[in-house]
């Protein structure tokens, strides 16, 4: 493993959800610099309405410019546990809550510039249950089976890598 050694750190931006810290230092005796996004982590649920139908919202992306098709997830609030977050998001985004919450897995989205960290839920036993939605979404909810889920990763109707990450897990489990 190389040996970093980091000589200066300088916070660049510093915003609600990331700060970027830009490190220079060594790695191997030469000059490097580092650049990293530093996030707060976020949760993803993939809630069951039925043994075979999953609840995924529909929403405008900002930063790719397009709608995607996504499991309910969000962003952690400063000190809150992750499956609190999990509990939040899903009766913000979809409008239930669960009764059952089963961690699935953990996973860095994109580990060579952020530490953020995605940890991914199933939920069963869904109840009606409304929180109001964050004011800046603007979701559609859909209930899909998730063999036509799984379909829409093939055909490419499904490009949001933690809803392939999730849905390919709870997949397997089957």
């Amino acid at each position: 493993m190389a040996k970093f050694k980091v000589q200066k750190k300088t916070l660049v931006y510093d915003g609600r959800i990331v700060r970027l810290v830009v490190s220079d230092g060594l790695i191997r005796g030469r000059k490097a610099r580092w650049e990293v996004v530093h996030h707060v982590g976020s949760v993803g649920i993939v809630p069951f309405l039925t043994k075979d139908k999953v609840v995924l919202v529909e929403q405008f992306r900002y930063a790719v410019g397009e709608r995607l098709l996504e499991i309910p997830a969000g962003t952690l609030h400063k000190g809150e546990a992750p499956l609190s977050a999990a509990k939040r998001e899903i009766q913000e985004e979809i409008g239930y809550a669960a009764g059952r919450f089963e961690k699935l897995n953990i996973f860095y989205p994109s580990p060579g510039v952020t530490d953020e960290f995605v940890e991914i839920y199933k939920a069963t036993g869904l109840k009606p249950s409304k929180l109001a939605a964050d004011f800046d979404e603007d979701i559609k909810v859909k209930v899909v089976k998730l063999s036509d889920a799984l379909k829409y990763i093939r055909e490419g109707r499904i490009k949001d890598a933690k809803t392939i990450i999730a849905l390919l897990l709870v997949a397997d489990k089957r």
